[in-house]
Parts: structure tokens; C-alpha cells; sequence
């Protein structure tokens, strides 16, 4: 009877679920105003690719509990608050201190996602991994995963998470860091290839409007992605985004982006809110409604740098 009730108990709280859609003023750099919630019921044909989130709140407890042996395991899902996870692992990862920081505050004051009081610097293998559907794993030089890692990536990924591999690299891409990231993938995903992701991809409208991803610099006008099923797991930037989010230890930018300057920052941030929001919501926003908003309401953008 305790499992019987449990489970209604979860399928009660999972009755809603709640994505960020932009209202009128969305536009604006730092406002909060002007966002709405959209709320679907699981039994609308229509918020079926949003409800795997339920799906994979249920699926990443149990997977979890069986491989850690107690209850300690977390899931993904909107049972919690979530965060930006920065990865840890056996190389640079620690390039571009502050931007997981910088990139949640910028999730908290334009979006109405429900986020944790702090991103979580986390190891692959660390159950925390689960508090989020979206992390960075950023660098500057060759790294390799042990088997261990690429294990609890390669669920991690399965299940539903979106992890973006952020090229650090500063005068060009890192060869090293997009070498190790390619044979990562491959290595977990033998059946899968990377390819461009397509300038009218969802990717590029899931909150703000925008041409091509910014970073600190601009070293290639397009990202790199790797499917799972219908959607991207992976994304390979080589435009170093944590780069124009860092900070000191006083909240200043420590990078200049070029050759842009602080427009390109702004698109870069919004980059950044794009992915969270791809995380977690998938492609609602190829709903047809979506679509004519965004065609007729959110004309408003700042050039690409020329």
C-alpha cells in the first residue's frame, strides 16, 4: 500500500507541468517582467514532449536508486528547484571561473524557471548530476574520461540531459578539447555522428530570437550536435560562451568579447537561456502558436558583429 501511494502521491504532484514562454516585454536585457507560465495537463496531446520530464523524473530515481543502493539518488524532473551544473573533471575544467555563476543569475532574472540558490559544480559520477537537465563541461585542453565517467554520462545523456561542451580555446578553438570531446561522444554513442545544428532550429528561438551563437569570441557562426532520438544531447561550441560570462570575485566580466564587445555579451547570455530553456522544455516551441508569436511579436534583435 506505501508503493500504491507513493506513486499516486508523485503522479499528483507531476499533475502540472510548467515551461517559460516570453511575454511582451521578454526583450528587454535584465527585465523579469513581462513572462508568463504555460501550464499543460499530461493528458493534452499537445504537451507530450514536455511531459518527459515526468518521464525522466521517474526513470533517472529509479536507474539511480538501483545503482547506488539507497534512497539517496535524485532524479530529474520539476519535483525541484533546477541549476546550471558545471562538470569536474580530470583536466582545465575550472577555465572561465564565475560564468555557471553568471548564467544562473541571468536564468533567475529573465525567466520564471524555478532555480536552486546556486549553480553545483559536480562530478560525472556524482548523483547530483540529476538536480539538472542541462551542464558545461568547458575547457582549454585534451581530457579523456575514465570508464567510470563516461558511464554516468552516457545515462545522464540518455535519460534526458542536455550537456554543452564549451571550446575555451582563446586566439582559436582548442584541437585538443574538440578532439577529446569527439571521441567522447563517440566512444559513448558509436551509432550517432555530430552534424551543424541549422540556424531554424528550436534551439535558436526557445527563449530569445537569435541568428547564431555568441560566445567570447566568434570562431565559427554555427554549433555542433549530436541526437539522441529527435533531440540534441551534446553541443559542441567552439565560440567559448563561458568566456563572455565570466567574473571575478567581485561579479566584474573578466573578458572582453570580441569583436562585439558587450552586445555580443548580451547575445551570448542569451545563448546561454536558450540552452537552459532547450533543456528543459525540448520543442514546444514548434507549436504552431509559438511560431506566429515569434514571427510577429519578437522582431527586436542586436545585429551580429560584422
Amino acid at each position: 500500500m506505501g508503493d500504491r501511494a507513493s506513486s499516486r502521491s508523485l503522479t499528483a504532484r507531476n499533475a502540472w507541468v510548467r515551461c517559460t514562454v516570453p511575454g511582451p516585454m521578454a526583450d528587454g536585457p535584465t527585465s523579469s517582467r513581462g513572462r508568463k507560465a504555460l501550464y499543460r495537463r499530461p493528458d493534452d496531446a499537445s504537451s507530450l514532449r514536455v511531459n518527459r520530464r515526468q518521464f525522466l523524473a521517474r526513470a533517472a530515481a529509479t536507474g539511480a536508486l538501483v545503482a547506488l543502493g539507497g534512497p539517496a539518488a535524485r532524479a530529474i524532473g520539476p519535483l525541484q528547484a533546477t541549476t546550471v551544473l558545471r562538470i569536474r573533471y580530470k583536466g582545465n575544467w575550472s577555465v572561465n571561473r564565475g560564468a555557471a555563476e553568471a548564467l544562473h543569475e541571468e536564468l533567475r532574472l529573465r525567466t520564471s524557471v524555478a532555480m536552486a540558490d546556486a549553480p553545483l559544480t559536480v562530478d560525472l559520477t556524482s548523483p547530483r548530476m540529476y538536480d539538472s537537465l542541462f551542464a558545461i563541461l568547458a575547457g582549454d585542453e585534451a581530457f579523456t574520461l575514465n570508464d567510470d565517467e563516461r558511464g554516468a554520462l552516457a545515462r545522464w545523456l540518455g535519460l534526458g540531459g542536455v550537456l554543452l561542451f564549451d571550446n575555451a580555446g582563446r586566439t582559436a578553438p582548442s584541437d585538443g578539447f574538440d578532439k577529446s570531446a569527439r571521441r567522447e561522444l563517440q566512444k559513448m554513442f558509436p551509432q550517432e555522428t555530430l552534424g551543424r545544428v541549422s540556424p531554424d532550429h528550436v534551439l535558436y528561438r526557445t527563449f530569445y530570437r537569435l541568428d547564431y551563437p555568441a560566445g567570447r569570441a566568434i570562431h565559427k557562426p554555427y554549433v555542433e550536435g549530436l541526437s539522441i532520438g529527435k533531440r540534441f544531447a551534446a553541443i559542441l561550441d567552439g565560440n567559448d560562451l563561458t568566456g563572455a560570462l565570466a567574473r571575478d570575485e567581485v561579479g566584474r566580466f573578466t573578458n572582453v568579447p570580441t569583436p562585439g564587445g558587450e552586445n555580443q555579451r548580451e547575445m551570448a547570455i542569451r545563448f546561454g537561456v536558450n540552452l537552459m530553456l532547450y533543456a528543459s522544455c525540448l520543442h514546444y516551441k514548434d507549436d504552431q502558436v509559438h511560431l506566429d508569436y515569434l514571427l510577429h511579436s519578437r522582431k527586436w534583435k542586436i545585429r551580429p558583429p560584422q
